[in-house]
C-alpha cells in the first residue's frame, strides 16, 4: 500500500505539493527525501491525495495530506481507516496551525493538540535577512563589515555537481571540528543524498557558495516553499572565519530569492546554541506545528 519514497516518485509527489501552500519545511519533496532514512518516509497515493507517513520513536504517524481543499475529507477519511485497519492509534505530526483550525471544525472532541515548539519553523521577513538593516540587525552588520574588511578576494557562485567535491571537502573540515554524533552523521548522508541526485532535484533547488581566495568556504541549500517563501535547507560555513556565517546568509538569499517575500530557515530541534541563532536573525512569525493524537 504505501511505497519507500525514492528519487523517482519525486514527480509524482511533487504534482502533489503543487496543490497546497502549507509553509511547514516538512511540505516539500526535498526535506522529505533528505530525512526518509532517519524517519522511514513512505508515501501513499490515490487519484486525489497523497498520504506521506513516517515512524518516530517507535511511532507510526502521518503528516497532513497532500490534496487540494475539497478533497481534504477524502484523505482524511482514509487516514482514519488506515489507522485502525492497522490497529495503530491515529497520530499526526508536523501539523499546522491552520490544520489544526480545520481538523477542530470538522472533527470537534475527537483529538488532543500538543505544541511542538523543539520544531517551529522559523519565518523572517526576506528584504531584512537581504539588507541587515536596522537597530535590530547592528551586531550582524558588524560581523559582516569585519568579513568585508578583512578579506579581499571573496566571491559568491551558484553551484553545481561541478563544485560538489568542494562542499564535501568543507563538510568535512567542519565535522573535524565538531563531536560527532548520529545527528551530524545522519545530516551528512542528508547532504549526500541532495548532491548525489543533483539531476533529479536541479529543477527546484539552488546550491551557492562562498569563496576565499578561490578555496570554497561555504555554502548553502534551499527552495521555493511557496509561491512568495524561500527554504534554506543547509547552511555550512568554516566557523573560524569571523562574519562568514552572515555573509553566506546575505549573499543567498540576495542571489538566489530575491524576490521572496519570507524566508523559512527551519527548526531548532530543542538545540539551545541553534535556537539562540536563530533568534537573533529576529524572525516575523513561527510557523507552529502541533502532534496531533486521537482522544
Amino acid at each position: 500500500m504505501f511505497k519507500l519514497i525514492d528519487i523517482e516518485s519525486k514527480k509524482i509527489i511533487d504534482k502533489y505539493f503543487d496543490l497546497v501552500d502549507y509553509e511547514a519545511c516538512e511540505y516539500c519533496f526535498t526535506t522529505l527525501y533528505m530525512w526518509k532514512d532517519l524517519y522511514n518516509i513512505k508515501y501513499y497515493q490515490e487519484e486525489k491525495f497523497i498520504i506521506i507517513s513516517g515512524e518516530y520513536e517507535g511511532k507510526h504517524f502521518v503528516i497532513q495530506p497532500l490534496t487540494s481543499k475539497d478533497n481534504i475529507k477524502y484523505a482524511m477519511k482514509f487516514i482514519f481507516n488506515y489507522f485502525k485497519e492497522s490497529n495503530k492509534k491515529i497520530t499526526l505530526k508536523a501539523i499546522t496551525k491552520e490544520f489544526i483550525d480545520y481538523i477542530e471544525n470538522e472533527y470537534p472532541d475527537k483529538f488532543i493538540y500538543k505544541e511542538d515548539r523543539d520544531n517551529f519553523d522559523y519565518v523572517y521577513e526576506g528584504e531584512s535577512l537581504r539588507t541587515l538593516a536596522g537597530k535590530k540587525n547592528q551586531k550582524k552588520r558588524n560581523h559582516l563589515n569585519y568579513f568585508l574588511k578583512e578579506y579581499d578576494n571573496v566571491k559568491y557562485k551558484r553551484l553545481d555537481d561541478n563544485d560538489f567535491n568542494e562542499c564535501i571537502e568543507l563538510l568535512d573540515n567542519w565535522m573535524d571540528n565538531k563531536e560527532i554524533n548520529e545527528e551530524i552523521e545522519t545530516e551528512r548522508k542528508a547532504i549526500d543524498k541532495v548532491f548525489k541526485n543533483y539531476a533529479h532535484l536541479k529543477y527546484r533547488i539552488k546550491v551557492g557558495g562562498i569563496y576565499i581566495d578561490n578555496k570554497l568556504q561555504a555554502f548553502s541549500i534551499g527552495e521555493m516553499l511557496t509561491d512568495d517563501m524561500a527554504l534554506i535547507h543547509i547552511e555550512k560555513a568554516d566557523p573560524d572565519i569571523r562574519g562568514l556565517y552572515q555573509y553566506i546568509n546575505q549573499q543567498f538569499i540576495l542571489n538566489e530569492f530575491s524576490e521572496a517575500k519570507f524566508i523559512n530557515r527551519e527548526e531548532d530541534l530543542g538545540i539551545e546554541g541553534l535556537r539562540k541563532a536563530k533568534l537573533s536573525y529576529h524572525p516575523i512569525k513561527f510557523t507552529e506545528k502541533y502532534t496531533v493524537t486521537v482522544l
